[in-house]
């Protein structure tokens, strides 16, 4: 499978910085453009996972189950939100 690189990304830095990621790039083997995107897309996908999960305390976590639990009918907003395009994609 080839896959087309059609996409550019240029950025200025120091000398130093970029000795330092070429020497990186080297220790793994790798050529410096390659280099930078593993380490940036590893970056990116880890960023955007924080981004979407939820963390709770031991006490956050307890309020959270003692809410599932409750036998409330769900709110005009929540039924609102639930019913949103792309909701059920998280379930």
């Amino acid at each position: 499978m080839t896959i087309t690189k059609n996409a550019r990304i240029e950025f200025k830095t120091t000398q130093d910085i970029k000795e330092l990621l070429q020497r990186a790039a080297n220790s793994l083997g790798m050529d410096l453009s390659s280099f930078l995107l593993s380490v940036a897309t590893q970056k990116a996908k880890e960023i955007i996972k924080e981004d979407n999960i939820l963390t709770l305390n031991k006490s956050e976590w307890e309020k959270f189950q003692e809410y599932l639990n409750s036998k409330k009918e769900p709110s005009k907003e929540l039924q609102e939100l639930m019913s949103l395009r792309g909701f059920d994609e998280w379930i």
